[in-house]
């Protein structure tokens, strides 16, 4: 064999271990991606389920809007710092506001935000006034973030639809023992 073979020979095994190895690289890569968002996620659930967040989303869900009806509630909101009961909403849309932050920045996937966390969208719905009220008071750059993650659900959902189920994945079916009839008594 004459010494340019040898030297093509060496050169197709060198691509061939280069090409090996760039493919482990892309699947350490990968695999350090979803560790990075392990870390990210873990506290983040921590949080979302301390009493504290489970007070003030209780609170954002079932109180804020009829509160925000009286005219010293919403004073409280716009006051700088800011006063009054309303005040018990802001831990709950900081934390999605920080969600948001890490959604952005490409840390944490979005479709695990929507896995484990009160949709982004339905949150903005029910903070929207406050929120208005609060930007009116501090400017616009707050929940900026928050703003963005509802963005880029809508976006995801329009993509995908609103099911988070997998899609070539079958249902189980369900019984329905409960209610046949049901339709016949609404």
């Amino acid at each position: 064999m004459s010494a340019e073979w040898l030297t093509a020979i060496a050169s197709l095994l060198t691509l061939v271990v280069v090409a090996v190895a760039a493919f482990a690289a892309l699947r350490q890569i990968r695999h350090m991606h979803s560790a990075n968002q392990v870390a990210a996620l873990l506290p983040l659930t921590e949080k979302y389920s301390e009493s504290a967040m489970r007070a003030s989303l209780d609170y954002a869900i079932g109180e804020l809007r009829k509160d925000l009806e009286d005219p010293e509630v919403r004073a409280g909101v716009l006051a700088r710092p800011a006063y009054g009961k309303a005040r018990a909403a802001m831990p709950i849309f900081n934390f999605y506001e920080s969600v948001g932050a890490l959604v952005r920045a490409g840390t944490l996937d979005l479709f695990l935000v929507l896995l484990y966390f009160t949709t982004p969208g339905e949150m903005w719905e029910i903070g929207e006034d406050y929120i208005a009220l609060t930007r009116e008071g501090r400017g616009q750059e707050i929940f900026e973030n928050f703003e963005a993650l509802v963005i880029l659900q809508r976006r995801y959902e329009r993509r995908r639809g609103t099911s988070l189920f997998p899609r070539n994945m079958q249902r189980l079916p369900l019984s329905r023992r409960y209610l046949d009839g049901a339709e016949d008594s609404r």
